[in-house]
């Protein structure tokens, strides 16, 4: 199994609350496409998630058309702030690129660099574990891509994510 996986075992992780004061924690909302894509494209360093503005809006439109999985639309959450979305946790119920991992897995995860640094990814992650421990699920694998920031490495860490062996 590649080495940049890792995976949370839900059943013996403590999960930390995930409410914010900084923004409202609400469902996933393919509404708020435009939105969504936008805080994504901001979010990476160019080059690394989508090259445009218009490819983010075609990654988002693919998300919610199930092109990367079926999204688990009651694990998956958006922080919307004055209206606006500005990060969000997608979902789905298990990796279209990883065969043999099984359960949930997390396709993506964004803040909006504007507004990073309010705990919005600590409380994305922990609604998005909840959810998935709440529906009986024992894991929650993600894959950390070649330039996934030190920070979220450790909020990865801090959330009980582990590389599978």
């Amino acid at each position: 199994m590649p080495s940049d996986l890792l995976q949370a075992h839900l059943q013996h992780t403590a999960i930390s609350s995930p409410e914010c004061s900084y923004a409202q924690l609400l469902p996933l909302d393919p509404a708020r496409a435009l939105d969504l894509a936008d805080a994504y494209f901001t979010a990476y360093p160019p080059g690394m998630a989508a090259a445009s503005r218009a490819e983010a809006r075609e990654e988002m439109a693919s998300t919610f058309t199930q092109e990367y999985g079926k999204v688990l639309e009651n694990a998956s959450f958006m922080a919307v702030r004055k209206g606006k979305a500005v990060g969000a946790i997608m979902v789905v119920a298990e990796s279209i690129w990883e065969e043999q991992l099984s359960g949930p897995f997390i396709i993506d995860l964004f803040t909006a660099p504007a507004h990073q640094g309010h705990q919005l990814g600590r409380s994305l992650i922990a609604a998005a574990m909840l959810a998935c421990k709440e529906q009986g699920a024992r894991t929650l694998s993600l894959r950390v891509g070649e330039g996934t920031s030190p920070a979220a490495h450790r909020l990865y860490a801090q959330a009980g994510f582990l590389p599978i062996p």
